[in-house]
């Protein structure tokens, strides 16, 4: 028998903890260098491949959504067809893809763009076509327009971060919107601070002064809402010098929103790719935070020229109902409000029909310019309007009415596996809400059952307030 092999075993064993308890300590101090870049992570761009899977079985679900459509004997509007709202709406966003500037990170049907002037073109052709009356165009002048031409959000090297890291540069990066601001020149480098959802208490204890501050929105059932909207200011309030907000959402869209900003510090938005790569990045990284550099110039341009479109349904009243639905909208803008317009459009065929009786009230569809600067477009219609206004009934605006409903799902981690966080898609509507300034008794009971005899989903609650034109 040996006696001296448990002596090696012994000093062997204490060697290892010896190693352990080192490689932990020098892990804790942030002088380990990770052994693949970027510490070995997966990359924004494989991550937003697994979204593209999704979404293509988003574009081809194995379930069609609920069609909602009675039988024609059941369905007072069954000519109104859903295909052809579509139509409509796939005309609008190849109108705005046509019409994209080259070279231009900033576009869509922004007010006064040539895409939004097109889509008021398109959209007189359609009421002429319909058979409406007096269809023309109105101009509409713009003060001046802030308009970001240059920026980027990008995590620096470290040689603790892996062999082969160098500089990353968020592709989804998108400044948060200020239409009041003038233009700006500026670039920051700091150190990150992660602030998770950016509410008073996600800020106890952790130092933002002099920082640049990440924050986590996750999405609301609308679609129009999510967490960290109105909670940008107290954190720059706070000091901070910078605020990244990372969008808890499928792909690596970029998103074009207001109130996620201040004008104070540059402010940026992550798609969901993106973001979960840098939050990933932020906790390899351990207690020495890992250095960003934003960087946004913004010009503010001259006065812009638009056009609201007006197209007329002859009543047997003098008094009006005015339909509307504002043209303008950022990218694609096909939910917000491609949709709205396509509806409106849709309605406006039906009710010109000659074969239907002619309305009691005059019907007045109206496509607005520059509902996302400061509602320019209605404001001109009422300043040169104020007669029809005297004598409207009824004014009906069509938001974003056409998504489905779907959901980012997150990373389900169990035991031995983690599902990835993927787009969930389902065969109904997103939810809509239903905003009355002056409520009747007749309007409500018309709206309910509209909603009865499709099957809607509506907030149970009649807003007071309207948030649209």
């Amino acid at each position: 028998m040996r006696v001296t092999g448990g002596a090696e075993n012994e000093q062997r064993g204490w060697l290892c903890l010896a190693c352990a308890v080192l490689g932990l300590t020098l892990m804790a101090t942030g002088n380990v260098a990770a052994a693949e870049a970027w510490f070995g992570l997966k990359m924004p761009e494989r991550r937003a491949q697994s979204s593209e899977r999704h979404r293509q079985a988003y574009a081809t679900p194995d379930l069609a959504p609920l069609s909602l459509r009675l039988s024609a004997s059941d369905d007072p509007y069954a000519a109104i067809d859903g295909a052809v709202i579509y139509r409509y709406l796939e005309d609008i966003v190849r109108i705005t893809l046509a019409n994209r500037p080259d070279g231009e990170q900033y576009w869509g049907r922004i007010a006064g763009s040539a895409a939004e002037r097109a889509t008021a073109d398109y959209v007189a052709g359609q009421f002429r076509a319909f058979g409406l009356r007096d269809v023309h165009t109105e101009p509409v002048i713009g003060g001046a327009q802030w308009w970001p031409t240059d920026w980027s959000v990008t995590v620096l090297a470290d040689a603790r971060y892996g062999q082969g890291t160098a500089d990353y540069s968020f592709t989804s990066a998108f400044p948060a919107l200020h239409l009041g601001e003038g233009a700006r020149d500026v670039s920051v480098k700091a150190e990150l601070i992660y602030v998770g959802l950016g509410r008073a208490v996600d800020l106890i204890g952790r130092e933002v002064r002099g920082k640049i501050a990440v924050v986590r929105a996750e999405l609301q059932p609308d679609p129009f809402f999510q967490t960290a909207r109105g909670y940008i200011e107290s954190i720059v309030r706070a000091g901070a010098v910078g605020v990244i907000t990372i969008m808890d959402a499928p792909g690596n869209h970029r998103y074009a929103l207001e109130l996620l900003g201040s004008v104070e510090v540059p402010c940026f938005i992550l798609g969901g790719a993106d973001g979960r790569f840098l939050e990933d990045v932020i906790a390899a990284a351990g207690a020495e935070a890992p250095r960003v550099r934003l960087r946004s110039v913004a010009q503010l341009r001259p006065s812009w020229r638009g056009k609201n479109v007006l197209g007329l349904v002859p009543g047997r009243t003098d008094e009006y109902v005015l339909i509307t639905a504002h043209l303008d909208g950022y990218f694609e803008a096909a939910n917000d409000n491609a949709g709205g317009v396509a509806a409106a459009l849709a309605l406006a065929k039906f009710f010109a029909d000659p074969a239907r009786p002619a309305p009691a009230r005059n019907l007045l569809f109206i496509g607005t310019s520059a509902h996302h600067e400061f509602s320019d477009g209605t404001r001109a219609f009422i300043a040169a309007h104020p007669d029809i206004l005297a004598r409207t009934a009824l004014v009906f605006n069509i938001e974003h009415p056409s998504s489905i409903k779907s959901y980012y799902r997150g990373a389900l981690k169990l035991e031995r596996v983690t599902v990835p966080g993927q787009l969930i898609t389902t065969t109904s509507q997103s939810k809509r809400s239903l905003t009355i300034s002056k409520s009747t008794p007749q309007l409500v009971s018309a709206y309910q059952a509209a909603i009865d005899r499709y099957g809607l989903v509506v907030d149970a609650m009649i807003g007071r307030r309207p948030t649209g034109d």
